[in-house]
């Protein structure tokens, strides 16, 4: 992964229902909005969050892909449901549908030829939710081939197995957590938010260290560092932390060498 230290842009939600502490303005929005691939389209409703670029409206209108899209919809409903239940799915907004095509295939939204997906029968589709909590956001998807089998893994707890999964502890509970944790000792919060571990089958609050390279050595403009972050995921359910993670990464710093001086 390569982080590079140009501009920051930090995204705050809601978080109305939660108590105040100490960096709990660095919650985000959890999962991700990310595409499955490089060479997809995307569809949602028509003027839905419509977005102008050289005189084109993205995203393409979903009902161009109906005949197709609503089949895999209804494949992703009946999973949702049988996984979780018709309440957490009442919660769910569809963020878009993409279609993945295989890397040989030229895609451009102008070309209505790629539309008909009977044609590419090795395309899948991405569907991608937004799931809100008492103000936290949490977003995922869902991949599935034209047969509508999901061949993408969980992104969300077995209610069978987990009845409780969404009453989630609160975020401050979670930072105190691991700020009381001696492997977290004189490290710094970079973010908190609500991510989802298989293996326990249940959502978790990730808190992130952040790992600032400038405060332990001498930096230089336009130079690659490697550098680990940790990742504490936190047991939204029971408070306990559950999984350590050491994140490999890259940075650069951008911008101009030399001294400034304040003009007199």
């Amino acid at each position: 992964m390569r982080k590079t230290i140009c501009i920051l842009i930090i995204l705050l939600i809601s978080i109305s229902g939660f108590s105040q502490c100490d960096n709990i303005e660095k919650l985000e929005m959890g999962g991700t909005h990310l595409s499955k691939t490089h060479n997809y389209l995307y569809f949602k409703e028509k003027d839905k969050d419509k977005i102008y670029y050289e005189n084109i409206a993205y995203p393409i209108d979903i009902k161009k892909i109906e005949k197709y899209s609503d089949f895999i919809l209804k494949k992703a409903e009946k999973y949702i449901i049988e996984r979780a239940d018709t309440e957490f799915f009442k919660k769910l907004e569809i963020y878009q549908v993409e279609v993945n095509y295989d890397e040989s295939i030229k895609v451009s939204s102008s070309n209505e030829d790629l539309f008909e997906l009977s044609n590419y029968p090795t395309s899948t589709y991405w569907v991608i939710y937004d799931y809100l909590n008492n103000g936290i956001e949490y977003a995922f998807g869902l991949e599935f081939d034209q047969d509508g089998n999901m061949i993408s893994e969980n992104k969300f707890p077995d209610y069978s197995l987990n009845p409780k999964f969404e009453k989630l502890i609160e975020p401050c509970l979670a930072l105190e957590k691991v700020k009381s944790d001696e492997r977290f000792k004189h490290k710094k919060v970079d973010f908190i938010e609500l991510a989802y571990l298989d293996e326990i089958n249940s959502f978790c609050w990730l808190i992130q260290e952040d790992y600032d390279l400038s405060e332990k050595q001498d930096i230089e403009f336009e130079t690659w560092y490697e550098y680990s972050e940790q990742s504490f995921y936190v047991n939204a359910n029971s408070n306990e932390i559950e999984k350590i993670e050491d994140k490999k990464n890259r940075i650069i710093y951008c911008g101009f060498k030399g001294i400034f001086k304040k003009q007199e």
